[in-house]
């Protein structure tokens, strides 16, 4: 005597529901605003120009995401040369790729912040 079982499994794991979706874009937000006040640690002049531009565009959705951006018309100048030498800046911990910096060392403390705001932490 056999029995035989047939199972049939559907896989929506792809699918975000629209509750999870607004946490995933809740939490791209909260950190970008970390990786803003990170960034700031690290901005080249302390006279509150550059520091001051730094703003967070918010995401609208969970695939654009969120951004940080200074906006000053020296900021990418200053970002993209690391070879200047902030040493007598201010600031100690200034430093060309302020901003890619900031995230990149942190990027499991921005991850985390991504993480629990999804899960409902």
């Amino acid at each position: 005597m056999a029995v035989r079982v047939q199972v049939t499994m559907t896989n929506r794991l792809g699918e975000l529901t629209d509750e999870i979706a607004a946490r995933l874009i809740s939490g791209e937000n909260k950190a970008a605003e970390r990786g803003l006040t990170l960034s700031r640690q690290m901005v080249p002049f302390d006279t509150g120009n550059l520091s001051g531009s730094g703003t967070v565009e918010p995401a609208v959705t969970a695939e654009e995401g969120a951004g940080i951006v200074y906006d000053t018309p020296y900021a990418a100048r200053l970002h993209e040369h690391p070879e200047y030498d902030f040493s007598k800046d201010s600031n100690p911990n200034a430093q060309g790729k302020w901003l890619e910096n900031a995230v990149v060392q942190n990027k499991k403390e921005l991850g985390d912040i991504i993480r629990n705001e999804v899960q409902g932490g």
